[in-house]
């Protein structure tokens, strides 16, 4: 997480920017004009550019990315965001996997002593953020492991067994009464999927490995 946290004086146009967002065409740079052109012309509106860089939305010269484009489906929109704050503030989400549903007011402390700020700046990071997370959906999340794996160090790992016949088998179920099993003419397929939470932290890929590799007694 970079501790370089963008936040917004005044949250009160917020959520209408993140509308205005869905409703405009994809602009070739995000600037104070194409805020302008969406109808807001405060100096507190502007910061919603760093704010957006912060989360992936823009790249470092203000063009929209992915997310970005994938935010303007309204049946995604919220769903989309709420993963990449989940990226952005991995940090936050690793302290606490449920911070999305906390107030402004329990997060001012973690920004504090995360970022250095004072009480004010603190306050408004959270603020922010808290704004954000109102907006978004977060159950959209829960299919992908919501976040938890940069929570716990996991990734979700799904396995199977298939005869020559193509039938699944359960793996680690210890019946010993099919004699399939022992049949010389069986061919065993055992396929492993690991989900990977998006994150910025490397120490996340690196103890999801380690799980996997003591799991399979490497």
């Amino acid at each position: 997480m970079d501790q370089d946290v963008p936040y917004l004086a005044s949250i009160k146009n917020l959520q209408p920017i993140l509308e205005a967002v869905q409703r405009a065409a994809v602009p070739d740079s995000f600037n104070v004009d194409f805020l302008k052109d969406m109808g807001f012309t405060s100096s507190n509106d502007r910061a919603i550019i760093k704010v957006l860089k912060y989360i992936g939305f823009l790249d470092a010269s203000n063009r929209p990315q992915t997310a970005y484009r994938e935010f303007m489906d309204g049946t995604r929109a919220k769903g989309v965001l709420a993963k990449r704050l989940r990226t952005a503030y991995d940090d936050l989400f690793t302290a606490d996997k449920t911070a999305n549903t906390k107030q402004a007011t329990a997060l001012k402390g973690w920004f504090k002593t995360k970022t250095g700020a004072g009480d004010a700046v603190a306050e408004k990071m959270a603020t922010t953020f808290r704004a954000l997370a109102q907006y978004a959906d977060f159950s959209a999340t829960a299919g992908d492991d919501g976040g938890k794996g940069v929570a716990e160090g996991e990734g979700k790992i799904k396995g199977k067994i298939e005869d020559k016949d193509g039938e699944k088998k359960k793996s680690g179920s210890g019946d010993d009464s099919n004699p399939r099993r022992f049949d010389g003419a069986l061919g065993l397929v055992y396929r492993i999927e690991v989900h990977l939470p998006d994150t910025q932290n490397v120490d996340t890929y690196r103890a999801i490995f380690r799980a996997i590799r003591e799991e399979l007694g490497a």
